[in-house]
Protein backbone atom coordinates (compact mmCIF):
# COMPACT_ATOMS: atom_id res chain seq x y z
CA UNK A 1 0.00 0.00 0.00
CA UNK A 2 2.84 2.42 0.83
CA UNK A 3 4.53 1.68 -2.50
CA UNK A 4 1.29 2.38 -4.44
CA UNK A 5 1.08 5.80 -2.80
CA UNK A 6 4.75 6.40 -3.62
CA UNK A 7 4.15 5.70 -7.33
CA UNK A 8 1.14 8.02 -7.37
CA UNK A 9 3.12 10.91 -5.87
CA UNK A 10 6.36 10.51 -7.88
CA UNK A 11 4.96 9.78 -11.36
CA UNK A 12 5.00 12.39 -14.12
CA UNK A 13 1.44 11.86 -15.34
CA UNK A 14 -0.46 11.62 -12.07
CA UNK A 15 -4.02 11.61 -13.45
CA UNK A 16 -3.53 8.45 -15.56
CA UNK A 17 -1.33 6.78 -12.98
CA UNK A 18 -3.82 7.31 -10.17
CA UNK A 19 -6.48 5.57 -12.28
CA UNK A 20 -4.12 2.67 -13.07
CA UNK A 21 -3.11 2.41 -9.44
CA UNK A 22 -6.73 2.33 -8.34
CA UNK A 23 -7.39 -0.48 -10.80
CA UNK A 24 -4.33 -2.37 -9.55
CA UNK A 25 -5.39 -1.87 -5.97
CA UNK A 26 -8.89 -3.17 -6.75
CA UNK A 27 -7.38 -6.26 -8.38
CA UNK A 28 -5.06 -6.75 -5.41
CA UNK A 29 -7.97 -6.41 -2.99
CA UNK A 30 -9.75 -9.19 -4.86
CA UNK A 31 -6.87 -11.63 -4.33
CA UNK A 32 -7.43 -13.83 -1.29
CA UNK A 33 -5.61 -12.71 1.86
CA UNK A 34 -3.47 -15.87 2.06
CA UNK A 35 -1.33 -14.77 -0.94
CA UNK A 36 1.52 -12.33 -0.47
CA UNK A 37 1.69 -9.69 -3.22
CA UNK A 38 4.18 -6.87 -3.46
CA UNK A 39 3.90 -4.13 -6.05
CA UNK A 40 7.05 -2.14 -6.68
CA UNK A 41 8.42 0.23 -9.31
CA UNK A 42 10.99 -1.29 -11.64
CA UNK A 43 13.12 0.82 -14.00
CA UNK A 44 12.56 -0.20 -17.63
CA UNK A 45 15.26 -2.03 -19.63
CA UNK A 46 17.45 -2.41 -16.58
CA UNK A 47 17.92 -6.18 -16.86
CA UNK A 48 15.28 -7.14 -14.29
CA UNK A 49 14.18 -10.66 -15.29
CA UNK A 50 10.40 -10.24 -14.88
CA UNK A 51 10.42 -6.88 -16.63
CA UNK A 52 12.42 -8.27 -19.59
CA UNK A 53 9.89 -11.09 -19.97
CA UNK A 54 7.05 -8.56 -19.85
CA UNK A 55 8.80 -6.50 -22.58
CA UNK A 56 9.04 -9.55 -24.90
CA UNK A 57 5.35 -10.52 -24.62
CA UNK A 58 3.92 -7.66 -26.74
CA UNK A 59 6.57 -8.23 -29.43
CA UNK A 60 5.82 -11.94 -29.60
CA UNK A 61 2.07 -11.25 -29.63
CA UNK A 62 2.31 -8.75 -32.48
CA UNK A 63 4.39 -11.20 -34.54
CA UNK A 64 1.59 -13.79 -34.43
CA UNK A 65 -1.36 -13.95 -36.80
CA UNK A 66 -4.40 -12.04 -35.51
CA UNK A 67 -7.23 -14.13 -34.08
CA UNK A 68 -10.42 -12.61 -32.72
CA UNK A 69 -13.81 -11.16 -33.52
CA UNK A 70 -12.89 -7.48 -33.60
CA UNK A 71 -11.03 -5.90 -36.52
CA UNK A 72 -7.30 -5.62 -36.07
CA UNK A 73 -7.14 -2.38 -38.07
CA UNK A 74 -9.16 0.52 -36.79
CA UNK A 75 -11.93 1.61 -39.13
CA UNK A 76 -13.53 4.93 -38.34
CA UNK A 77 -17.28 5.21 -37.84
CA UNK A 78 -17.41 7.91 -40.49
CA UNK A 79 -15.80 5.60 -43.05
CA UNK A 80 -18.27 2.83 -42.18
CA UNK A 81 -21.18 5.29 -42.43
CA UNK A 82 -20.02 6.52 -45.85
CA UNK A 83 -19.59 2.98 -47.20
CA UNK A 84 -23.00 1.92 -45.83
CA UNK A 85 -24.73 4.95 -47.36
CA UNK A 86 -23.16 4.25 -50.75
CA UNK A 87 -24.13 0.59 -50.55
CA UNK A 88 -27.69 1.44 -49.51
CA UNK A 89 -27.93 3.98 -52.33
CA UNK A 90 -26.86 1.35 -54.87
CA UNK A 91 -29.32 -1.17 -53.42
CA UNK A 92 -32.13 1.41 -53.53
CA UNK A 93 -31.34 2.30 -57.14
CA UNK A 94 -31.23 -1.39 -58.10
CA UNK A 95 -34.65 -1.93 -56.51
CA UNK A 96 -36.02 1.20 -58.17
CA UNK A 97 -34.83 0.07 -61.59
CA UNK A 98 -35.73 -3.56 -60.92
CA UNK A 99 -38.07 -5.64 -63.00
CA UNK A 100 -41.02 -5.67 -60.60
CA UNK A 101 -44.19 -3.93 -61.75
CA UNK A 102 -44.97 -2.04 -58.54
CA UNK A 103 -44.90 1.76 -58.30
CA UNK A 104 -45.24 2.05 -62.09
CA UNK A 105 -46.54 5.66 -62.09
CA UNK A 106 -43.81 6.78 -59.68
CA UNK A 107 -41.12 5.07 -61.75
CA UNK A 108 -42.37 6.82 -64.88
CA UNK A 109 -42.35 10.23 -63.18
CA UNK A 110 -39.15 9.98 -61.11
CA UNK A 111 -36.04 8.57 -62.83
CA UNK A 112 -34.51 7.34 -59.57
CA UNK A 113 -33.80 8.23 -55.97
CA UNK A 114 -31.90 11.46 -55.40
CA UNK A 115 -31.45 13.90 -52.52
CA UNK A 116 -32.93 16.94 -54.31
CA UNK A 117 -36.23 15.20 -55.06
CA UNK A 118 -36.31 13.84 -51.52
CA UNK A 119 -35.82 17.33 -50.07
CA UNK A 120 -38.54 18.81 -52.31
CA UNK A 121 -41.03 16.10 -51.39
CA UNK A 122 -40.31 16.40 -47.67
CA UNK A 123 -40.83 20.17 -47.76
CA UNK A 124 -44.45 19.90 -48.97
CA UNK A 125 -47.41 20.60 -46.70
CA UNK A 126 -50.12 18.00 -45.99
CA UNK A 127 -52.41 18.94 -48.90
CA UNK A 128 -49.57 19.04 -51.42
CA UNK A 129 -48.24 15.72 -50.10
CA UNK A 130 -51.65 14.09 -50.58
CA UNK A 131 -51.82 15.26 -54.21
CA UNK A 132 -48.25 14.16 -54.99
CA UNK A 133 -48.74 10.75 -53.37
CA UNK A 134 -51.95 10.29 -55.36
CA UNK A 135 -50.12 11.13 -58.59
CA UNK A 136 -47.08 8.95 -57.79
CA UNK A 137 -49.08 5.91 -56.70
CA UNK A 138 -51.89 6.24 -59.24
CA UNK A 139 -54.43 6.29 -56.39
CA UNK A 140 -56.35 9.39 -57.38
CA UNK A 141 -59.59 10.48 -59.06
CA UNK A 142 -58.29 10.23 -62.61
CA UNK A 143 -60.36 8.20 -65.07
CA UNK A 144 -58.07 5.16 -65.27
CA UNK A 145 -58.04 4.64 -61.50
CA UNK A 146 -61.79 5.17 -61.27
CA UNK A 147 -62.25 2.41 -63.90
CA UNK A 148 -59.94 0.08 -61.96
CA UNK A 149 -62.04 0.71 -58.83
CA UNK A 150 -65.25 -0.01 -60.79
CA UNK A 151 -66.56 3.53 -60.32
CA UNK A 152 -65.94 4.84 -63.85
CA UNK A 153 -66.68 3.33 -67.27
CA UNK A 154 -64.11 4.83 -69.65
CA UNK A 155 -60.39 5.17 -68.76
CA UNK A 156 -59.59 7.27 -71.85
CA UNK A 157 -58.73 10.97 -71.62
CA UNK A 158 -61.67 13.14 -72.74
CA UNK A 159 -59.39 15.85 -74.05
CA UNK A 160 -57.19 13.80 -76.42
CA UNK A 161 -59.08 10.50 -76.58
CA UNK A 162 -55.91 8.55 -77.46
CA UNK A 163 -54.51 7.51 -74.06
CA UNK A 164 -55.78 6.46 -70.67
CA UNK A 165 -56.07 9.34 -68.26
CA UNK A 166 -53.21 8.54 -65.83
CA UNK A 167 -50.80 10.63 -63.78
CA UNK A 168 -48.11 10.27 -66.41
CA UNK A 169 -50.53 11.29 -69.17
CA UNK A 170 -51.62 14.55 -67.55
CA UNK A 171 -48.16 15.51 -66.26
CA UNK A 172 -46.05 14.67 -69.31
Amino acid sequence: MIRLKYIATTSHNCQNNVYVIQQCQQELDDIPVRHFVELCRVPGHAGVRGNEIADKLPRSGSAQRFVGPEPFLRVSRQNIRIKLNRWMGKQHLALWRGTCDTQRPARELIPGPDRATEARLLSLNRTQTKVVIGLLTGHNTLRRYLCIMGIGNDPMCRKCGTEEKTSVHILC
